[in-house]
């Protein structure tokens, strides 16, 4: 009779221990859903009409917050939009203005060289000068040249001048 009486005992208290497993699985299951609720933004923001009621009576404070959430979001959505446009518009005011900068450089690089042309022109001119300054005297030379501009006249007068229109 002992032995029946430990193993019912044991399948009694076995039954209890699994009863309250299952009660501790079950607690333990209701916390973690609802934590998982609680903090998950779905919930909150749905269009369900009576969970939307629920939410509003029971949890007042956090349905208020969440709603703001929202709003926040809203707004912030606009916010973003219009920094997100402003930025296309400057990036692309960017772009033209360096377009315009490289349209520039390669103009000037083009009138650069267009100088650099005429001022070796120019100093050939004055080589060409001083070999017949150094050929004829000075009343020959004008002769021979027969300055009729004032830029003649100075470049002939003024020899220092002329050479530093180019240096």
């Amino acid at each position: 009779m002992s032995e029946s009486y430990t193993a019912r005992a044991s399948e009694v208290e076995s039954g209890s221990r699994s009863i309250l497993s299952k009660v501790y699985q079950g607690i333990f299951l209701l916390v973690l859903i609802s934590a998982l609720l609680w903090n998950w933004d779905g919930f909150w923001q749905t269009d369900v009409n009576w969970l939307n009621k629920a939410q509003q009576s029971v949890f007042p404070n956090k349905f208020t917050e969440e709603q703001i959430k929202i709003s926040r979001a809203a707004v912030n959505a606009v916010i973003f939009e219009d920094i997100s446009e402003r930025v296309k518009k400057i990036e692309a005011e960017n772009q033209r203005l360096y377009d315009e900068k490289q349209q520039a450089k390669r103009s000037l690089d083009v009138y650069l060289q267009l100088e650099n042309q005429k001022c070796r022109y120019y100093d050939t001119s004055l080589r060409m000068l001083d070999i017949m300054i150094k050929k004829y005297s000075v009343d020959e030379l004008k002769r021979v040249l027969s300055c009729t501009s004032a830029e003649c006249e100075h470049i002939l007068s003024d020899r220092e001048f002329a050479e530093s229109i180019c240096s």
